[in-house]
């Protein structure tokens, strides 16, 4: 890909629409219990974390989404996700990572709108 089209692809990440949560989602690396981050914003094609560790920018990642306890049917989320970009946060403890969601399974997507749909507030970032 060149960077032509790669910024490409970054401009159309940044304008979906991204929301907040009421819920500070954990997410997981895989099916380890190490904590990547909590989710900050998503929207369908993304999502941003904030975590006590960088990211490797650019790594393909299969991220474990913890749900909140409403959404009756499952308690997590499994896919695939490439980070996009990873700095440190305006708290120098933490690091924001910004990662794009790829090959999502049509029931992941659904439980994805549906979290947005019943548990986003404010307004869209």
């Amino acid at each position: 890909m060149t960077d032509s089209e790669v910024n490409n692809e970054k401009k159309k990440l940044r304008q979906a629409d991204r929301w907040y949560l009421v819920y500070y989602l954990r997410v997981f690396d895989g099916m380890s219990r190490n904590i990547l981050g909590h989710l900050v914003d998503i929207s369908e094609k993304g999502l941003m974390l904030i975590g006590e560790n960088p990211v490797e920018v650019n790594g393909d990642y299969q991220l474990r989404m913890c749900l909140p306890s409403q959404m009756k049917d499952r308690d997590e989320i499994i896919f695939s996700a490439t980070s996009r970009w990873c700095k440190k946060d305006a708290n120098p403890d933490f690091y924001l990572v910004g990662f794009e969601m790829h090959d999502l399974a049509p029931k992941i997507r659904k439980i994805i709108v549906s979290l947005i749909r019943d548990f986003r507030y404010g307004d869209k970032k």
